[in-house]
């Protein structure tokens, strides 16, 4: 009985560890099911990866192995407004069909979702981590998925090791709007070679960073009567396990300005306050031994480059080089056929009575008729 119980407990922990690599999948058919409910427990958020339908000729109500390439899906472009959330509850089409499918022609069948459950603790505030250097991390404005209810900037910065890249991804996103051209809130961020500004509403977009640092900010001048967003970063490539640099393991109760290369935060007055309204779950950061190197992957400090004025000025002078060159040459041979035709007209001065051959021809004489 005990090994029984071992085997159990054992089965339990890997199915854990496998949903939480691979995460989860839900279908049903439209016929059977008028919605499709999601529950990750008490400490857990719903993370919806892939939501697509499907048109199953077997009548199969999920994606199966032996149907997979025949194309009969068709993803689902809808924003849940139930993602961070523990529970999350989709509305299925009513009757026996859904949307129609364009790559077979076929009307819908069937829908399915994937998703994975996050930990909550494991989601850092951007109000109160000013700098994470983990590998990968999740990071959510204050309160979310609740309304963020903060008026001012909070600003984060993600500093990996120098031969890596940073890839952000958009969970979740739904930002205060003004209007329908303008927005009260923003995202914002940028790795020191291009900025990229978002609002409204947003869901499962990627962006791919150019350097391994990337700075994030929420700026937001209206009520807070939206959700904010829900981030998740990587870096990439993996890191050998001999690269990875030690890490240490401390609260971020501190909202002191963040230096970076010399330049203090301008928004860190800012964030201070924020964090004392807050009532957000205090997260752990993961900090490199040397967390102060934000130099990106793309510039050599050790090599230096000829400045382009140089350059230009190499070129242009070459060129004048060879241009003067060419007018001597010029100029020799001008001078050279001048002096010829200059000595053939003073030959013709000098001997007016020269003639040619033709001057002295034999002038024929009247013949009179008579011989010697």
């Amino acid at each position: 009985m005990t090994q029984g119980y071992f085997i159990s407990i054992l089965l339990l922990i890997v199915t854990f560890i496998w949903k939480s690599v691979l995460g989860n999948t839900m279908s049903a058919c439209f016929s059977a099911n008028k919605s499709l409910d999601i529950d990750c427990g008490d400490g857990h958020m719903v993370q919806i990866t892939k939501t697509f339908y499907g048109y199953s000729p077997t009548g199969q109500c999920q994606l199966v192995a032996e149907e997979a390439g025949a194309g009969c899906t068709t993803d689902d472009q809808a924003h849940y407004p139930c993602v961070g959330q523990r529970l999350c509850s989709i509305n299925l089409p009513t009757g026996q069909f859904g949307v129609n499918v364009p790559a077979c022609s076929q009307r819908s069948n069937y829908f399915q979702v994937e998703y994975t459950c996050v930990l909550a603790i494991s989601v850092s505030n951007i109000c109160q981590n000013n700098q994470l250097t983990a590998q990968s991390g999740y990071i959510m404005t204050p309160r979310y998925p609740a309304n963020y209810n903060t008026q001012g900037d909070c600003a984060t910065t993600i500093v990996v090791h120098p031969t890596q890249k940073l890839d952000l991804y958009i969970i979740d996103m739904d930002l205060e709007a003004r209007g329908k051209k303008d927005c009260a809130d923003l995202l914002y961020f940028n790795d020191k070679l291009r900025s990229i500004t978002l609002c409204g509403q947003r869901t499962n977009t990627s962006y791919n960073m150019h350097s391994n640092y990337l700075h994030i900010e929420l700026r937001s001048s209206g009520a807070g009567l939206s959700k904010g967003f829900w981030l998740y970063y990587e870096a990439v490539p993996p890191l050998p396990t001999s690269l990875l640099p030690p890490v240490t393991v401390e609260k971020s109760t501190s909202t002191k300005p963040v230096e970076q290369n010399g330049q203090t935060d301008e928004n860190s007055e800012l964030t201070e306050n924020a964090n004392k309204g807050s009532d957000s779950i205090i997260m752990t950061t993961l900090s490199y031994k040397d967390s102060k190197s934000t130099v990106p992957l793309y510039r050599n400090v050790s090599r230096q480059q000829l400045p382009f004025a140089a350059i230009a000025g190499g070129v242009i002078g070459t060129l004048s080089i060879i241009l003067f060159i060419l007018l001597i040459l010029l100029f020799i041979k001008w001078y050279k056929e001048r002096k010829y035709y200059k000595a053939e007209k003073i030959l013709e001065i000098r001997n007016p009575a020269f003639r040619s051959s033709s001057d002295f021809q034999e002038i024929p004489q009247p013949n009179n008729g008579f011989y010697c």
